[in-house]
């Protein structure tokens, strides 16, 4: 009870810019301090937040998400990954924690394990468009034109009106025609 209190008390005093009086944060609101201070590249800050949420608020994946991101964001991937692999164990499930962690292994250039978690991610929620594009430009980026544009048409086929999609897909094309000659 006494170090719950005293992680309050530090939250309140770290979100006092963004109050007036005395802040009543929930987990939503923390999390979107959070991503707001990631964005704004504070990291530092968007950190603090995080992990001080999870002191207090437990084991909830957007705060283990967005401990792994910020720390990955500062260049510390291996604790980043770690952070992440305990969110995957926990919540096996959870899309973003399986883009989070492709992301990771994207940054570390162990290409296969990010494919898979990408996958994963898709499995759980195709509706991730951004995770769509990771996949397609891992694809791309290791010059499996074929898994890109195969990956690029399950895009499409979930959002046929994406100008982004549809031109990227144009591109796939033509640079497999050029990798024929």
């Amino acid at each position: 009870m006494k170090d719950n209190l005293y992680y309050q008390n530090k939250l309140k005093c770290i979100l006092s810019n963004e109050f007036t009086g005395q802040p009543d944060v929930d987990n939503e609101t923390l999390i979107e301090f959070g991503y707001d201070a990631v964005e704004q590249g504070e990291y530092r800050r968007a950190f603090q937040l995080f992990s001080i949420g999870f002191r207090i608020q437990g084991n909830d994946p957007d705060l283990l998400n967005g401990m792994g991101i910020t720390l990955c964001e500062m260049g510390k991937l291996k604790f980043s990954k770690n952070i992440l692999l305990a969110a995957e164990k926990k919540y096996p499930n959870h899309a973003i924690t399986l883009a989070n962690l492709a992301g990771v292994y994207w940054e570390e250039c162990d290409h296969d394990r990010a494919l898979y978690f990408y996958t994963r991610a898709l499995k759980c929620d195709p509706s991730l468009i951004e995770v769509h594009f990771n996949l397609i430009n891992l694809y791309y980026e290791r010059g499996d034109l074929f898994m890109a544009y195969i990956a690029c048409l399950n895009l499409i086929t979930i959002d046929p009106d994406n100008e982004q999609a549809l031109e990227l897909r144009d591109d796939i094309i033509l640079n497999l025609g050029i990798s024929l000659f």
